[in-house]
């Protein structure tokens, strides 16, 4: 297990060092929360260790994410046109049915197993889209993503709190190297989101276990100095 910077230094700080890899993690938040703003931190964090990562958005297509990100602080746009980060579109323009869900997760899975893209990092952000699918489809998924992070590659899956069918949110929570809960508060009549760390893999001692931050255009994630209990 390697510990790899974030390449950013506040949160580096807080987590004594980085995170690991490779590790299992899921993201829990609430619409607004900043999950996409912490996938983005962590797939920096591979990418400038020299690693390939693939990401798959819910978020319009693969440009415009790209685009978006770097809005947001992330400049990820050499690292796309260079091939070592791959953008997927999970977004179909139109309603997810039972059916439809089952063959996107089962088509992801596959990818992933195959290792088709010949990657090292995964982000799902978020696998909530795809909730419509039957029980068994995600379980078998999840068990999937496990494996394949047993291998020695990083998977990191974002999730809606209650999108999932209850057993496999715990057993999805359980397997996990590392869980992450997302929340957001208001401070002074600022809103702003608290990254609660519930367990993960290979934390330094000192590390804090509570980070109050926002995403900034000019910085990414912005760590603010007050902790939220």
């Amino acid at each position: 297990m390697q510990i790899l910077s974030t390449g950013n230094e506040e949160i580096d700080q807080r987590l004594a060092g980085g995170i690991p890899h490779p590790s299992f993690i899921v993201v829990e938040g609430s619409h607004g929360s900043g999950k996409t703003g912490i996938s983005l931190l962590l797939t920096q964090a591979y990418l400038q260790a020299n690693l390939r990562a693939t990401y798959f958005t819910s978020e319009g297509d693969s440009y415009s994410f790209v685009l978006k990100a770097i809005q947001s602080g992330f400049n990820i746009m050499d690292y796309y046109i260079n091939g070592r980060l791959y953008v997927y579109s999970m977004s179909v323009g139109m309603a997810i049915n039972k059916n439809l869900a089952n063959i996107m997760l089962k088509k992801i899975t596959d990818i992933l197993v195959k290792n088709i893209v010949g990657t090292e990092a995964v982000i799902i952000d978020s696998i909530s889209y795809l909730t419509e699918a039957s029980a068994d489809y995600i379980r078998l998924a999840v068990e999937s993503f496990r494996r394949i992070s047993d291998e020695g590659k990083s998977i990191i899956i974002t999730f809606h709190p209650n999108s999932l069918p209850q057993e496999v949110d715990l057993m999805m929570k359980n397997s996990a190297d590392g869980y992450i809960k997302l929340s957001e508060t208001s401070i002074a009549g600022r809103r702003l989101k608290v990254m609660t760390i519930i367990k993960l893999k290979g934390l330094q001692s000192g590390a804090q276990t509570n980070i109050t931050f926002d995403v900034d255009p000019a910085f990414g994630i912005k760590v603010i100095p007050i902790v939220v209990s």
